[in-house]
C-alpha cells in the first residue's frame, strides 16, 4: 500500500477551546490512483491532506507513505519528504510575481536531485511559449499550469491538490483537470484531490467524504469518467 493512514487524529487547543479537527482516521491508497476528498468547509479536508503532505503534524495515529512513518520524522527528514517525494497545488498560484514562467519552475528545479527539463516540461503542460512571460501576463488557467509545473518539475511520486480549479472558469478548471489525469496516466503520480465539486470524484478511483472530522463514507469507482464525460 502506498499511503496507509491509521487512526488519525488532530486537535487545536488555544487553551480554552478544543477543536477535534479529524477524529480516529483509517485511509489506504494504492501508488497511481487518483483519490478525491469531499466535505463541507470545516470537515477537516486540507488538514488532512496537509498531514499526508507533511506540511501539518497529527495530535495522534499514523501515516505511512511507502513504508515510511512520517509521523516519526523529524523536521529535516520531513523536509526531505517534501522535497523528494511531494509536490503541492493549490486553488491560488502562489507565483512570484517579477519572476518568469520559466523562472517560477526553476526555483524547485535547483533544490531537486532529478528534475525535469523544464523546456520539455513546458512542452508537456501546453505553455511552450510563455517561458518569459510574468505571471500577470497568463491567464488564472496558464498560471495554475505554471503551478502544476513547478510542482511536478521534481518528479513526485505524491501529487497534492488543494481546490486547484477553485479559482477557475468552466473552461480552464475542464483544461486543468485533464491535464492533472492525463499526468496520472503518463507518470503514475498518485494524486489527493480536495474539491467540494461532487462531479469531480467521477474522475477518481477513490473517493473519501469527510463530515466533523471523520470519513462517512468511502466509495471505490469500477471506472473512472474522462474529463469530457463529466459535467456540472
Amino acid at each position: 500500500m502506498f499511503i496507509d493512514v491509521k487512526n488519525l487524529s488532530k486537535s487545536y487547543d488555544n487553551g480554552i477551546i478544543k477543536n477535534d479537527v479529524l477524529k480516529n482516521i483509517d485511509f489506504q491508497l494504492e501508488e497511481g490512483k487518483i483519490c478525491v476528498v469531499l466535505g463541507p468547509s470545516g470537515s477537516g479536508k486540507s488538514t488532512f491532506a496537509n498531514i499526508i503532505g507533511g506540511l501539518d503534524h497529527a495530535n495522534s495515529g499514523e501515516v505511512i507513505v511507502e513504508d515510511v512513518n512520517i509521523t516519526k520524522l523529524n523536521s529535516t527528514k520531513l523536509t526531505e519528504y517534501r522535497r523528494g517525494k511531494v509536490g503541492f497545488i493549490f486553488q491560488f498560484y502562489n507565483l512570484i510575481p517579477n519572476m518568469t514562467v520559466y523562472e517560477n519552475i526553476e526555483i524547485v528545479e535547483n533544490i531537486s536531485e532529478t528534475p525535469m527539463k523544464i523546456e520539455e516540461l513546458l512542452e508537456l503542460l501546453g505553455i511552450a511559449d510563455k517561458g518569459n512571460s510574468l505571471p500577470d501576463q497568463l491567464s488564472g488557467g496558464q498560471q495554475q499550469r505554471v503551478a502544476i509545473g513547478r510542482a511536478l518539475v521534481k518528479k513526485p511520486k505524491l501529487l497534492i491538490c488543494d481546490e486547484p480549479t477553485g479559482a477557475l472558469d468552466y473552461k480552464s478548471s475542464k483544461e486543468i483537470l485533464k491535464l492533472l489525469t492525463d499526468l496520472n496516466n503518463q507518470f503514475h503520480t498518485t494524486i489527493i484531490m480536495i474539491t467540494h465539486n461532487l462531479e469531480i470524484s467521477k474522475l477518481a478511483d477513490k473517493v473519501i467524504k469527510l463530515k466533523d472530522g471523520k470519513i462517512s463514507e468511502v466509495i471505490n469507482n469500477r471506472r473512472r469518467l474522462s474529463v469530457d464525460e463529466v459535467e456540472w
